[in-house]
C-alpha cells in the first residue's frame, strides 16, 4: 500500500510539473513595457533575437556587434507574426523589458498583443492622451509616458509604439532602426 502510495504521489507531481510547463509555454504574450513576443504565442511565426542591431554602448558610441556587449544598452527581437507583419521590439537589457516597437506588413498587428496594457489607452483614448486620426488608416495618440503612431494602406501598414521615459540613458527615438 505504501508504495502504491508513493507511485501516485510521483505520478501527481509529474503531471503538475506538466502542466505548469505547458502552461508557461503557452501564455508568453508580448507587451510594451513588459516582456518580448516569444514563438509560443500562437500569433507568432518566427522570432529572432537579435543582439547584432547597431547597438549603442553606454560609451555613447555606435557599434555594429556581432556578439552580445556587455554595455549594450538594448537588443532587437525580430519577430514576424502569422499574418506577415513584421515586429521589432527593442528590450532593454538591464530590464529585460520592451521600450519601444516598431511594425511593417500587409496588416496591423494586433494591438492588445503588442501593447500589453497601453493598448486600452490607444483604442480608447482619455484624460490627456492626445489622438490625432488622419484619413482612413492612420492614427497616433501622444501622451509623456506613451507615444503610438500606426499609419498604412490595404495591404502595407507601419508604425510605432514607444515608452519615452523607459528609454536606457543616452538613448533617443532617432536612435531605433
Amino acid at each position: 500500500m505504501e508504495i502504491e502510495n508513493k507511485v501516485l504521489k510521483a505520478r501527481l507531481i509529474g503531471f503538475a510539473v506538466v502542466v505548469c510547463i505547458g502552461f508557461a509555454a503557452n501564455t508568453a504574450v508580448a507587451a510594451l513595457g513588459s516582456f518580448p513576443l516569444t514563438g509560443a504565442d500562437p500569433h507568432v511565426a518566427s522570432n529572432v533575437m537579435r543582439e547584432a542591431a547597431v547597438l549603442k554602448a553606454a560609451t555613447g558610441s555606435q557599434a555594429n556587434a556581432a556578439t552580445p556587449s556587455a554595455n549594450a544598452l538594448y537588443r532587437v527581437n525580430v519577430v514576424t507574426l502569422n499574418s506577415g507583419t513584421v515586429v521589432r521590439e527593442f528590450v532593454a537589457t538591464s530590464s529585460g523589458n520592451v521600450f519601444a516597437l516598431t511594425w511593417e506588413g500587409p496588416q496591423t498587428p494586433n494591438y492588445a498583443a503588442i501593447l500589453g496594457s497601453y493598448s486600452e489607452r490607444y483604442l480608447r483614448p482619455a484624460g490627456k492622451d492626445v489622438i490625432r486620426v488622419g484619413g482612413v488608416s492612420e492614427r497616433s495618440l501622444s501622451s509623456p509616458d506613451l507615444v503610438v503612431q500606426s499609419m498604412g494602406h490595404l495591404g502595407h501598414f507601419h508604425g510605432c509604439a514607444y515608452l519615452p521615459q523607459e528609454f536606457p540613458d543616452g538613448l533617443s527615438v532617432s536612435d531605433l532602426q
